[in-house]
């Protein structure tokens, strides 16, 4: 079903058939599938916890979004929960809930507020990323949480259901004071 960024890694829905398929974009068109995904990000977000708004205006010819406070054309409403874990030096990890799921979403929205992802070269510190030594993105889908309600019987068996990825490596290190 939906994908994963480049370079962001973690938990996506794979659908076997049509019907499968059709089942879990509408669920997730309807935000009933809740993700939540781990990051660092260079700089410390203030506040530590937050609810960010917005919206999401994409530019096709550079491959980029970037996030906007007025409605304009074109642009999407976006909304991303934040939650501070953890912090090493100048690094933050954070818990982050989609609201809405857009394009480049997470990645636009902390370098919005001056706090971009560890390892983006899109979005993020590239001095920051050579010195630390990412080529990727510390980004993971890490927590999917299926509907409490399914009404197809075929599908069940994910009522409710919460599947988790490993943590990556850099979550650790940011927790120990190793990444900084």
């Amino acid at each position: 079903c939906p994908r994963l960024d480049t370079g962001t890694s973690g938990l996506v829905i794979i659908a076997k058939t049509p019907e499968a398929e059709e089942l879990f974009l509408a669920a997730i068109k309807n935000r009933e599938v809740k993700k939540t995904y781990l990051c660092v990000t260079f700089g410390r977000p203030v506040p530590p916890d937050a609810t960010l708004g917005g919206y999401l205006l994409k530019d096709a010819d550079r491959g980029i979004v970037k996030i906007v406070e007025d409605k304009q054309p074109g642009a999407k409403e976006v909304e991303t929960q934040y939650e501070t874990i953890a912090v090493s030096g100048r690094l933050a990890l954070l818990k982050v809930r989609l609201i809405t799921g857009r394009t480049h979403q997470i990645r636009a929205h902390m370098a919005s507020i001056g706090c971009p992802i560890l390892g983006d070269s899109k979005y993020g510190n590239n001095a920051a990323n050579r010195e630390l030594r990412l080529k990727y993105q510390a980004l993971c889908a890490w927590e999917l949480k299926f509907p409490a309600k399914i009404s197809d019987e075929r599908f069940a068996h994910l009522t409710g259901r919460v599947f988790h990825a490993e943590k990556p490596w850099y979550c650790q290190q940011v927790e120990d004071g190793t990444l900084k």
